[in-house]
């Protein structure tokens, strides 16, 4: 069996962000364990850090009414949680940060199969963008694959994997197929995007041998144009399939997996988004 953890945060997750986390571990046969992250006594502290002209005021200056009604809130979500988690089906550890929420997490990931994130989860008081700066660097540092979940999670129909040759496009596929063998059933779409006018799939061959040997059904499909945006097109409109990313985050990566095209699938479209790097 598989472990998975996904990370939350007290103050802020939702009743859907745990129902879809549960679900996708129950589709998978997977024991998940939820991380309550809380932090609402220090994140302010590294942001004032790094942007000093936008976050003056720090923890040490929020009346006692506002940490009242914090920990109020804290203990609400909580006591949530532990309605939700009383069947059994999902653990919950309660993990009270004294520093960055990243350096939490990347210390659980070690010890998991998969983590699973939400997009917007995060950690400060001030609005974030998607993904949020939380989500982004886990994702360059988790010791673990991460999965990205939209907030409603549709009945996955495809696999799509992103592919252009490389080993950490190849490390990816390969990572996910051992993750997830129970996907055998599920159609596998090799998606790549002309490089260097070269329209021909590298090593094409192998890869589809080795897919073969995981999945019923197998295709290819060739994109031309910018990878980033062809790539994006071909996802924008779909909600039923998961995609692969490689490398995010690594400086040896080819520009069909810079860290701003993962960010960019992940701002816009709504399905799984599973990321991993060697």
């Amino acid at each position: 069996m598989k472990k998975m953890i996904a990370a939350v945060d007290a103050l802020h997750f939702s009743p859907s962000q745990i129902a879809t986390f549960r679900y996708f571990a129950r589709e998978q046969n997977a024991r998940l364990t939820i991380i309550c992250l809380d932090n609402f006594s220090t994140e302010l502290e590294p942001m004032t850090t790094m942007y000093p002209e936008c976050y003056a005021v720090n923890y040490a200056q929020i009346t006692a009414e506002s940490r009242a009604s914090l920990e109020w809130q804290r203990s609400t979500n909580i006591r949530k949680l532990k309605e939700v988690c009383e069947d059994g089906a999902i653990c919950l550890r309660i993990v009270e940060t004294n520093g960055y929420p990243v350096q939490e997490i990347v210390k659980e990931s070690r010890f998991a199969d998969l983590l699973l994130l939400s997009a917007d989860t995060s950690f400060g008081s001030l609005p974030d963008g998607v993904p949020t700066r939380f989500v982004k660097e886990t994702l360059a540092t988790a010791e673990c694959p991460v999965m990205v979940l939209p907030n409603t999670l549709s009945a996955i129909r495809e696999i799509i994997f992103s592919y252009n040759g490389t080993f950490s496009s190849t490390y990816a596929i390969r990572t996910f197929t051992a993750l997830f063998p129970e996907c055998y059933s599920i159609p596998v779409k090799l998606l790549y995007v002309e490089e260097k006018n070269n329209p021909h799939i590298p090593y094409e061959d192998k890869i589809i041998s080795y897919l073969s040997l995981h999945y019923d059904q197998v295709t290819t499909e060739v994109l031309k144009g910018d990878p980033a945006r062809a790539f994006l097109a071909y996802l924008i409109r779909r909600n039923d399939c998961i995609v692969t990313y490689g490398a995010y985050g690594r400086s040896s990566m080819s520009r069909f997996f810079h860290r701003s095209d993962a960010e960019n699938v992940l701002r816009t479209v709504d399905i799984p988004v599973f990321i991993t790097h060697p």
